[in-house]
């Protein structure tokens, strides 16, 4: 009998049939990493391996993608009175603007996988890109000559999707405010107080009504029972349906969100949470799990580990707030910025007066006005990225020309605010010129007149 002998095509055949398996595997079943084509940026790292969430099919036009875009970011951008929305440049007029840069597209400016050429904000545009539409800005104001373009984004100046702080009219509301207003403090949360109004003759549970056992410690019903879930009689039954002791990262934040839903909406838009976001395809988080300190891309501490959920900051008994403004930060986050609080001014301030002094979560997390509460926003990022976005909270305290120099002084950023500005920002200084110029040319028409 003759025996059967490989030939070279053979191995070639074993060859693709085994990548193509293997390809085929992390497609279907394991975590398609082998299909990442490169790097993302800071924004979407975590959801690298959830392909569908931007791509659908993976065959879907331009329209699809962009669909994909603001599935997540639609809202974001209408509350920020977006500057450049996509109908402005389904404007007929302005079509010959689109042949350099088609503005319509979010990936146009937010390209993904390409490391390469992505800067500090996200975006993988040349940092002179305002010239395109906007060449001429210096023979319509004669006090941008000589700006470079690449200067246009610096803090202070201007926001291609929100410029509704540096505005003319707001910047010239606020010029000549002091360094600190006499008035400096945060709002406080109102949430407590509203619910005791509406019940004024509700009793705080105390440890012995706890109404489920569940193993629980004498120190875990003493928590409870000084916590604001037992002054708005939350009692154990309402957290541990059904006695479940053990909860998913996941179910920790349905659970929580049963109450406190505009609470989880914001914390799964900010990176802390999106893991968690419904969003995402179904099964995400169960194939990678919610978000570690561990895979962060700038410096934790080196102990730092576990899932991020509502009860990584919030203990689930004590539910204290004031731990979870600054300790629950600085037990994960080691970056310069962060490890530099508590030598700043605003730790002195918020050590005295913890309730409405500026923490960590003050500024990252801001207090804001929802349905006649003021209640906390969980994403940490919405006013991050620019920086100018953390501006309505630097203006609870300080005057819009102080927090605009802070702002745009990266070193003392990083030193977290220990020090005035270095330097005063140049925004202001136009403005009162500006203001000055449209005084002297009333006074000429009143003169001609």
């Amino acid at each position: 009998m003759k025996s059967y002998q490989f030939k070279f095509w053979h191995y070639g055949l074993l060859l693709t049939l085994a990548v193509g398996s293997l390809a085929a595997y992390n497609l279907e079943v394991a975590d398609k990493s082998l299909f990442i084509t490169g790097e993302t940026s800071h924004g979407h790292h975590q959801i690298e391996l959830d392909c569908m969430s931007c791509h659908t099919d993976g065959f879907a036009g331009e329209e699809a993608m962009q669909q994909s875009c603001l599935n997540c970011h639609a809202e974001e951008l209408e509350l920020a009175d977006d500057s450049h929305p996509r109908k402005k440049f389904l404007d007929p007029r302005n079509a010959p603007l689109l042949e350099t840069l088609d503005a319509r597209q979010c990936v146009s400016c937010h390209t993904e996988h390409k490391p390469e050429i992505t800067r500090e904000m996200g975006v993988s545009l040349a940092g002179d890109f305002c010239f395109h539409c906007h060449s001429d800005i210096a023979q319509e104001r004669s006090s941008h000559r000589g700006f470079g373009f690449e200067t246009c984004a610096s803090a202070g100046c201007h926001n291609y999707h929100d410029n509704s702080t540096l505005y003319e009219d707001f910047l010239t509301d606020h010029e000549g405010q002091p360094d600190l207003l006499e008035n400096a403090h945060l709002p406080a949360r109102t949430a407590m107080q509203m619910w005791l109004r509406e019940h004024p003759h509700k009793k705080p549970l105390q440890p012995e009504q706890a109404d489920l056992d569940l193993n629980s410690t004498l120190e875990i019903r003493t928590a409870w029972a000084q916590s604001a879930h037992a002054r708005a009689t939350v009692n154990c039954s309402q957290c541990h349906i059904d006695n479940q002791q053990q909860f998913s990262s996941l179910e920790v934040v349905e659970q929580c969100a049963s109450c406190h839903s505009e609470q989880k909406k914001s914390f799964t838009q900010g990176k802390h949470g999106m893991r968690l976001s419904s969003k995402l395809s179904h099964g995400l988080v169960e194939r990678i799990g919610a978000m570690s300190p561990l895979q962060a891309r700038i410096p934790m501490q080196a102990d730092a580990s576990g899932e991020l959920n509502c009860t990584s900051c919030h203990d689930a008994h004590s539910v204290n707030v004031h731990y979870a403004a600054v300790e629950s930060c600085l037990g994960c986050h080691s970056d310069e910025h962060s490890l530099a609080y508590r030598d700043s001014p605003h730790f002195n301030i918020w050590e005295n007066n913890p309730k409405s002094g500026p923490s960590c979560a003050s500024c990252h997390l801001p207090r804001e006005t929802h349905v006649k509460q003021i209640v906390v926003n969980h994403n940490q990022n919405h006013n991050l990225r620019p920086n100018e976005k953390m501006l309505p909270v630097c203006l609870n305290c300080h005057g819009a020309e102080f927090s605009l120099a802070a702002l745009a002084d990266k070193k003392l950023i990083t030193q977290n605010f220990k020090h005035k500005p270095a330097e005063k920002h140049q925004t202001f200084d136009l403005i009162r010129d500006r203001i000055a110029r449209k005084s002297n040319n009333k006074k000429q028409q009143t003169k001609s007149q």
